[in-house]
């Protein structure tokens, strides 16, 4: 049957996929397949990475590396390039998030004098990604790299923030599908013990933890900037566990103080916590 012409009323025809598309999908495939931990790889590393043959990765690569996204080294293995260290340098500026809090940032930087990190939760896949860090003037001091993504720690307290954001029925069910690993032999890993923790955490109006996720580091965090009833971020302060053991519940209280504004007033953090101390 022929086609009439279509009308304002007419449904919009479905696009034709945009030539090219499949290769920038794989681009973005083949640079996304490394990280922190892993932040250079061999040409058949990356093929089974993203699941192509060789000689399709490599002429990728080489495209990607002729134009600066990414490096071929003098062993033969494959890294990102500069030119994603710019393109980083502008999302960061950019960061919504980021420039949400970056006066908060300074202000707890400038009174603590120890690191201030903000991680951004990615709920779909049970993740956090470190998106800005304030260091600390200490000779020691704890050292995070932005950018570095990682599923929700159990003994993290940032990763504990966010929880404690959540209604307590939503933060059960992904706890219920954590896999709860122990990275000391502090670290909480019992679910019941966990949501405890968050449990005290919303009435505290922070959460903390001392030892469990790094062994001779403590950190305090608060949830910020909500979605709906899902903290988007949150925001602490980490540092050796020799500084901060006796001071994480007047940091927690200072943290929830200066994050008011960013968080509506059902959200847990922003109750007071009523002269108790934390337990840790």
């Amino acid at each position: 049957m022929k086609r009439g012409p279509q009308t304002e009323e007419s449904p919009p025809a479905t696009p034709a996929r945009a030539p090219g598309n499949r290769s920038v999908e794989r681009a973005c495939a083949v640079m996304s397949a490394f990280s922190i931990d892993e932040p250079t790889l061999s040409l058949a590393e990356l093929a089974r990475r993203v699941e192509l043959p060789k000689p399709t990765v490599y002429r990728l690569v080489s495209s990607l590396v002729a134009r600066g996204f990414m490096v071929h080294g003098a062993d033969g293995r494959y890294g990102l390039g500069v030119k994603l260290m710019e393109c980083g340098a502008v999302v960061r500026e950019n960061l919504e998030i980021v420039r949400h809090c970056a006066a908060v940032i300074d202000e707890i930087a400038a009174a603590t004098a120890e690191t201030v990190l903000v991680a951004a939760a990615d709920w779909p896949t049970r993740e956090v990604v470190l998106v800005a860090r304030r260091d600390s003037p200490h000779m020691l001091s704890v050292v995070s790299p932005v950018g570095r993504r990682l599923k929700l720690p159990p003994g993290g307290s940032l990763a504990r923030a966010l929880l404690s954001g959540l209604t307590p029925h939503e933060a059960a069910s992904i706890i219920s599908r954590l896999p709860l690993k122990a990275s000391t032999p502090k670290t909480h890993v019992d679910r019941q013990v966990l949501l405890r923790d968050l449990e005290e955490a919303r009435k505290l109006g922070y959460a903390a933890e001392q030892d469990e996720y790094i062994d001779g580091v403590s950190g305090v965090a608060v949830p910020v900037i909500f979605e709906a009833t899902r903290p988007l971020a949150a925001l602490g302060v980490v540092g050796p566990t020799s500084r901060l053991a006796g001071e994480l519940a007047r940091l927690g209280e200072m943290l929830r103080d200066a994050t008011a504004h960013l968080r509506p007033p059902h959200a847990p953090a922003a109750a007071s916590n009523g002269g108790r101390s934390a337990t840790v």
